[in-house]
């Protein structure tokens, strides 16, 4: 069975992304290896477990001699034949890279299957591991984008290319009823990020018969770095696209997204079984039709394997076995192979073993006899029942008077805002949500009196949203969503005040019961950093109740009644002015209705909340002290937004993974046309950092950057900067 995608595509991309940025991966690697050594008959022979050594860095000089030798795969395979191909950078040129090969059986040791080097990418073995198929890139740098003119190849262990035409090949599968051989390829990239390539169209086509090609998916774009077909061919485990994870139903042209993750591999028996890397890229989450919420396999604790990180895990085609690289030591890029066996169950570590000491391997695939008969123990072919449609939000429209639940929907909501105006420096969230750490929103006027009047008019008022947070030290007291009267008179406000949530609330607005602001203290909310929370609160005249997660907290009885007071005025999220220690957080899904909301449509939006937010992801931060070298220039002319991409050296990993010795860190430094104060450690001064991955921010992609030098062909991180704060 064939493995996902690898690549390499120029001299600007990034290295090292463990999120799936595989180009980058392809770039920065080096060979250490020297020619002799390639012949070796010798194996050396590793216990059935890793080796505990660190993969070590690459020499600029040729590697010892025990870099070009292969472990045992035996422990872990059987006596079986066994065949291996990976991608190795030239180390002459950090753009270009090699096929690397090795034959368990044949005595030759470590091989390189392509002598000259050029931008290869994706190694596959045929289904009987005889012959390798693979693509040169061609790409060009387009500014911050990539164009590519790829072309695939097929090589026989001893023979020669022959082209088999254009196309990046993403699998290679065989009709278990025919015995024809197909090559599964998009039949052309997309312009676009050079981090992130993507395929529009999936053909297939015949070893035999590369002109005759067979549109095979269409239904979405999907990343051509990770894609494995289950064995009957009729599902396919990768991106569609970043960063939705899942199972693709080729036959049906359906998606079933799994989760938000990196490295998705397919398993190759029909247990339509999915793997990919949590955040930590310490451990697989396993995921299998029907058997939600799918499980954790964790390498700690496995005799022999050294603490560090994974990458670029493929199964081979016994779905019993996988390959990858690593281990990744926090302040280490080396990447040796790794062989694991898992039960058959696929729910514990057989055992595991390390193949090579000391190189820099990327993306490898691996080929055992008699694999194509190996199945695990889950149901084959299972009939997959579908997760629920995504439930219609808001859950009422009945006396809805305000709703947005994502910045740059095309289909807009009833009642959405015409507009809603990032100020000072508040910014889009990685799902499109209000980020309110350095910043606040305006809704439009007629949003603010579509609210006001219709509340003021039923003297009922209910307001939904999901709040996530990251916890602060006290004191803390920022407003996260209010509507005010011209003078600024609060009709309600809701804060976060330490660990309590507060909702200030104007009543009365009558001859008889003057209008007065109600304080109510609703819950103590113990925050739980990046964990989404779904907070309901209904008023009906002088009863209020506070709801979360579907739960009610408490029932109220104010002192006073009625909303007569609430007239025009603004509806913003987000506090202008917090007090107390900076505050990170940021709101998704607001509705508001001129009614109270009973206690089953309560539940049934929690229900659709906890839909909502099976698919996200937390972002691991990672903590550092590092020494800023160089900076960019700005652009002629500015941009309204735009992002600045330095180079630092780091100096100790504090906490979390960090790839390499220098990165680059991509930091605000213009947003809505204003100059972003800095906060960066001052050039030359050794500092501390909290960065978070690249890949957890898609929704910076398309914000313009200034890269420094040097800083394109570095493993790029995000520095969420508090801009109310010192760094």
């Amino acid at each position: 069975m064939s493995s996902p995608v690898m690549a390499a595509a120029g001299a600007t991309v990034r290295i090292a992304r463990r999120a799936g940025r595989f180009y980058a991966q392809v770039m920065k690697f080096r060979i250490r290896t020297v020619f002799t050594l390639l012949l070796l008959p010798g194996l050396a022979v590793l216990a059935p477990s890793c080796s505990d050594k660190k993969g070590a860095a690459a020499p600029a000089s040729p590697a010892p001699a025990a870099a070009a030798v292969m472990g045992d795969l035996k422990p872990v395979t059987g006596p079986r034949p066994a065949r291996l191909v990976w991608l190795e950078q030239e180390a002459s040129d950090p753009a270009l890279t090699k096929v690397f090969a090795h034959d368990a059986s044949d005595g030759l040791g470590i091989r390189a299957l392509t002598p000259t080097a050029a931008d290869f990418a994706k190694p596959l073995l045929t289904h009987d591991g005889s012959a390798v198929v693979y693509t040169r890139l061609n790409g060009k740098a387009n500014g911050d984008k990539m164009s590519w003119q790829p072309g695939i190849f097929l090589q026989t262990w001893t023979g020669a290319a022959q082209s088999l035409g254009s196309g990046m090949a993403v699998d290679v599968w065989r009709d278990p009823v025919s015995g024809t051989e197909y090559i599964y390829a998009a039949d052309h990239l997309l312009t676009g990020p050079s981090a992130r390539p993507a395929g529009e169209k999936l053909v297939r086509f015949s070893l035999t018969k590369p002109g005759e090609r067979e549109i095979v998916w269409t239904a979405t774009a999907f990343g051509v770095s990770q894609f494995q077909l289950s064995r009957d061919g009729r599902r396919a485990a990768g991106l569609f696209p970043f960063p939705k994870a899942g199972l693709a139903d080729l036959t049906t042209q359906t998606f079933t997204s799994l989760a938000a993750g990196s490295w998705p591999a397919g398993a190759s028996d029909d247990s339509y079984a999915t793997a990919m890397l949590d955040g930590s890229r310490r451990r697989l989450r396993i995921f299998a039709p029907n058997l939600d919420p799918g499980w954790e396999l964790t390498f700690q604790g496995v005799p022999g394997w050294p603490d560090g990180g994974l990458l670029h895990p493929r199964w081979s085609n016994d779905p019993g076995l996988m390959v990858f690289t690593g281990p990744y030591a926090e302040e280490d890029s080396a990447a040796d192979l790794c062989l694991v066996r898992f039960r058959e169950d696929l729910r514990g570590i057989d055992s595991t073993a390390r193949l090579t000491t000391g190189r820099r391997a990327l993306f490898p695939d691996l080929w055992v006899g008699g694999g194509d008969s190996g199945v695990t123990a889950l149901p084959q072919q299972p009939v997959i029942v579908p997760k629920p449609a995504p439930r219609p939000w808001p859950v009422s429209e009945s006396e809805l008077s305000f709703a947005w639940d994502r910045a740059g929907r095309t289909d807009p909501l009833t009642k959405s805002p015409a507009s809603l105006t990032p100020r000072e420096f508040a910014t889009w969230s990685r799902y499109s949500g209000m980020d309110l750490t350095n910043g606040w929103f305006e809704a439009d006027p007629a949003s603010a009196v579509s609210v006001a009047s219709a509340s003021a008019a039923s003297n009922a008022w209910a307001m939904e949203l999901i709040l996530t947070e990251r916890p602060a030290a006290p004191p803390v007291s920022v407003r996260l969503a209010a509507l005010l009267s011209a003078s600024g008179q609060e009709m309600f406000a809701l804060y976060r005040t330490h660990r309590k949530l507060v909702l200030r609330v104007l009543l009365g607005g009558t001859p008889d019961r003057p209008a007065q602001v109600h304080p109510v203290v609703l819950t103590n909310l113990a925050i739980e950093s990046d964990r989404p929370v779904h907070l309901v609160m209904s008023l009906r005249n002088n009863r209020l109740s506070c709801w979360l997660d579907g739960q009610m907290q408490k029932d109220f009885q104010l002192d006073s009644t009625g909303l007569a007071a609430w007239g025009p005025g603004s509806l913003s999220f987000g506090d202008p002015r917090p007090f107390g220690t900076p505050w990170s957080g940021s709101i998704d899904r607001v509705a508001m209705w001129s009614r109270a909301l009973g206690d089953d449509e309560i539940r049934e939006s929690a229900e659709t909340a906890l839909q909502w937010m099976e698919t996200r992801t937390r972002v691991a931060a990672k903590k550092l002290k590092a020494t800023l070298t160089d900076t960019a220039a700005p652009p002629a002319p500015l941009p309204d937004d735009l992002l600045n991409v330095s180079v630092f050296e780091v100096g100790q990993v504090l906490m979390g993974q960090v790839e390499g010795k220098r990165i680059g860190v991509a930091s605000w430094s213009r947003l809505h046309g204003r100059d972003v104060p800095s906060t960066l450690p001052p050039p030359g001064q050794l500092g501390d950092l909290t960065l978070e991955a690249w890949d957890d921010h898609p929704e910076l992609e398309a914000v313009p950057r200034a890269t420094a030098p040097g800083a394109a062909d570095l493993p790029l991180y995000f520095y969420p900067r508090f801009l109310r704060s010192k760094p």
